[in-house]
């Protein structure tokens, strides 16, 4: 099994998720100001970006394009791999286009494979609208459909003609609960809200449920149904103190507090809703340094897009709507300041003026906003993982009175390719190699850590942010690759081999985290042989007979560089790491040339805050005063970090599902009293 646990990582990176924006509130005990009569913030400026859109639809083509009539096949490279299609045309019309063969991950995929296919049939035109949270398989799809245009001997250029859309109408929505962002959070949040009888509105910009929390693997818990089934005992103490002396005792701890409290029966609360867990060991996903703790994390069982899904039917069950392709843009909020009400705007041009009693914003963070990210977090660090998270309900938020917290948190997390490297055919290949502790070196030649730090995916996204350029290189002899080939990983390190006789099982990335299948592959003997000549061929490895030429051609110091790699083959012979005191067992020799070094860099998953909340949820200033119905949950929310990620498993997805339903129920709450 090639994937093995951290190539499982590559798909993470080709995957484009989701986020969302827009949002709303009240003070407590006030009618609701209308919509008309109300301040509307940017209110009709959100509805000017959808002119000149590079996706918007071209029309009228099927009048002046003639076709060869006939079936054709043909593919493009998407997020994992080719997507195949077969297109049928008569002379004057595109009649059909069906995907016959895809290898995108289940649900964004699916909506991908569903919706572009129609699109350009239902317009005759190839410039349709992206599935927005699969824009890479739409734009496969659009050009796998352009090649089969080729051969039925039309031009493509002519349906790549756009037209700008006429704009939309306006329709005026009333709800007890607007929630803004269907992602983990904002998916607790609306269900919270549905279940405690309010009328629910769930807005999600993406067309596909996706966001972080379809990504992840599971979440942290204490207390749920699951420990108490193994007589488990209460580990509250334990992950408080963890979030409290990660952050250095600068998050909130009435907040950890609470979110810990309620991690129990939140787990208990989304089973009953239709996601699926399971108790895991820890360490199982791939980072040993946690074999020990406490059974503090759940796993989902079918995967994250599965879990969300059943949750959002049981949303509509209990009454609540939920409107995909629709983006928040702006609040509305009253002359007192209170917020009371959203503006929307939908992807076929529709604006929405939405009143409401609560708002809850949930729209996953700003690691997508190149322009945030710069500013809080340097150029060094790479645009996230989740790429429809571009800080919407963060600024709205901050519009509205709302004081900043927790800007400067990335969640940075073990590591990632060179763009060079993203693009070989064997780039789990880096992942997997990455997975071990070789040799890292910076950018200058000097190396930084004890590269035992790779068993805790969030030190070693740290430690790979702090260097120059926020990358590294991992170095090796032949030796290495020889021991591999005839050994396999494990002669490396023994990351699986605890739960030989206890097998393990969950799905992150919604992809199957197997302890079976992991522990055949590190102990299959494996060739680094075609992802080394692959990698030096494209620049993301290079190759040197000696010290000084890897240095050199890697653009290190030559002399930094070849004093380090000597120091490091002296302290391997005699069996002690002086510098950081790395297990001697995991020191490499780097005896046998010729040598290799792999280029990596700092991966940012999300940010993990923006609005300074306070234990409900709410959303307050800078004197802690409440903004009045307005809510902010998950990475949208600052309070539960300092400038790292915690270092345990489930953290982030535990926080978003928890504060999404304190945000709801809360919420609920809040607009029951408003008459």
């Amino acid at each position: 099994m090639k994937a093995f646990r951290s190539a499982l990582c590559v798909l993470l990176c080709m995957l484009m998720i989701v986020s969302i924006a827009g949002c709303k509130g009240e003070k407590a005990g006030e009618q609701v100001i209308p919509a008309a009569s109300a301040q509307q913030e940017d209110g009709t400026a959100a509805a000017a970006k959808t002119e000149g859109k590079a996706d918007q639809v071209a029309t009228g083509n099927a009048a002046v394009v003639t076709y060869k009539p006939g079936t054709y096949t043909g593919s493009a490279k998407g997020h994992n791999g080719l997507i195949t299609v077969e297109t049928v045309f008569s002379e004057t019309a595109i009649v059909s286009v069906k995907v016959t063969e895809s290898s995108e991950t289940a649900g964004v995929g699916d909506a991908a494979n569903e919706k572009i296919p129609q699109r350009i049939v239902d317009n005759q035109s190839l410039a349709v609208d992206a599935v927005s949270g699969a824009s890479q398989a739409s734009k496969a799809i659009i050009e796998a459909v352009q090649d089969c245009v080729k051969q039925a001997g039309a031009d493509p250029a002519v349906l790549l003609v756009k037209q700008e859309k006429k704009g939309g109408e306006v329709q005026n929505m009333a709800f007890d609960v607007v929630v803004v962002g269907a992602g983990a959070s904002g998916t607790a949040a609306a269900l919270a809200a549905a279940e405690a009888g309010s009328s629910v509105l769930l807005l999600e910009k993406t067309s596909v449920p996706a966001g972080a929390g379809t990504m992840a693997g599971g979440m942290f818990t204490t207390g749920s149904k699951l420990q108490q089934a193994e007589n488990l005992p209460d580990c509250s103490q334990w992950l408080y103190d963890q979030y409290m002396e990660t952050s250095n005792y600068k998050a909130n701890s009435r907040l950890v507090r609470e979110v810990i409290s309620k991690s129990g029966s939140t787990v208990d609360w989304l089973m009953e809703n239709g996601a699926k867990f399971t108790l895991i060991d820890p360490g199982v996903g791939g980072q040993p340094v946690h074999k020990g703790d406490p059974k503090a994390f759940v796993g989902y069982v079918d995967g994250g897009s599965a879990a969300i899904g059943a949750l959002h039917k049981s949303i509509e069950k209990k009454g609540g709507k939920i409107l995909f392709d629709t983006k928040g843009e702006s609040l509305i909020i009253d002359d007192k300041g209170a917020v009371i009400g959203v503006n929307a705007t939908q992807t076929d041009g529709t604006k929405l003026v939405i009143s409401a009693k609560s708002v809850v914003l949930a729209t996953g963070g700003y690691a997508a906003n190149a322009k945030m990210m710069k500013q809080y977090l340097g150029d060094k660090a790479p645009l996230g993982s989740i790429a429809s998270a571009t800080g919407d309900g963060i600024n709205m938020a901050w519009k509205a009175g709302a004081a900043e917290l927790g800007t400067d948190v990335g969640q940075f997390f073990f590591l990632n390719g060179t763009e060079k490297g993203q693009a070989m055919k064997h780039a789990s290949d880096i992942w997997t190699v990455g997975s071990y502790p070789f040799l890292w070196v910076n950018n200058n030649g000097e190396r930084f850590t004890n590269e035992e730090v790779i068993f805790e995916y969030a030190a070693a996204g740290n430690a790979l942010y702090e260097q120059p350029g926020g990358a590294a290189w991992i170095v090796f002899d032949q030796g290495t690759v020889d021991q591999i080939k005839q050994k396999g990983f494990v002669s490396i390190a023994d990351i699986y081999g605890t739960w030989k006789n206890n097998p393990q099982a969950f799905k992150e990335f919604n992809e199957p985290v197997n302890t079976v299948a992991l522990n055949k592959f590190q102990e299959t003997p494996y060739d680094l042989t075609p992802f080394l000549e692959e990698g030096i061929a494209a620049g993301a490895v290079v190759k040197g007979e000696t010290f000084g030429e890897l240095g050199e051609k890697a653009g290190m110091s030559k002399t930094v560089f070849e004093s380090t790699a000597k120091r490091y083959a002296q302290m391997a012979k005699v069996g002690k790491d002086s510098d950081f005191y790395k297990d001697p067992k995991y020191l490499s020799k780097l005896d046998k040339g010729p040598y290799y070094a792999v280029n990596i860099m700092t991966r940012t998953l999300t940010t993990l805050g923006g609005v300074k909340v306070n234990q409900n949820i709410q959303a307050v200033d800078d004197n802690e005063k409440v903004i009045p119905g307005l809510w902010v949950a998950g990475s949208d929310a600052g309070g539960m970090y300092s400038s790292s990620y915690v270092m345990f498993e489930g953290g982030t997805l535990g926080f978003a599902y928890i504060s999404g339903r304190m945000a709801g129920e809360n919420a609920s709450g809040y607009a029951a009293s408003i008459q």
